[in-house]
């Protein structure tokens, strides 16, 4: 009788609890992965965005700021002010930030001339 129930245990448990215990342990790690990809995300954004922000004040603070006072700002200006914005936050980011800009934003030179417009049209309204 012992021998019965002790098969009938062991079947259960191979035919039941391990695939249970494999599908949760699938889930588990899916929930990990998922989790571990967002915090990386989030990462590389706070990164970008910063480095953004920065070099968006930085271009205020030592061109565009002093070329408002002399009355000189322009189109030419304001064009210029771009390219350096753009440049200065392209020698900040890492190829690790650019590369996850690229795969999941498309094109990184459009990317930060949104971000800088943004961050502009943000900072004017504070």
């Amino acid at each position: 009788m012992n021998d019965i129930l002790i098969n009938i245990i062991s079947m259960v448990v191979t035919a039941v609890v391990l695939p249970l215990i494999s599908i949760a342990g699938a889930q588990l790690i899916k929930l990990i992965n998922k989790k571990i990809s967002d915090k990386q995300s989030a990462k590389f954004l706070e990164a970008a965005t910063n480095i953004v922000t920065s070099a968006v004040r930085c271009v205020f603070q030592t061109y565009v700021d002093l070329l408002k006072k002399s009355g000189t700002f322009d189109a030419t200006a304001q064009a210029t002010a771009l390219t350096k914005a753009k440049d200065l936050a392209l020698k900040e980011l890492s190829e690790d930030v650019r590369s996850y800009i690229t795969t999941n934003f498309g094109d990184l030179e459009s990317w930060l001339t949104t971000q800088i417009e943004a961050t502009i049209s943000l900072l004017k309204t504070k």
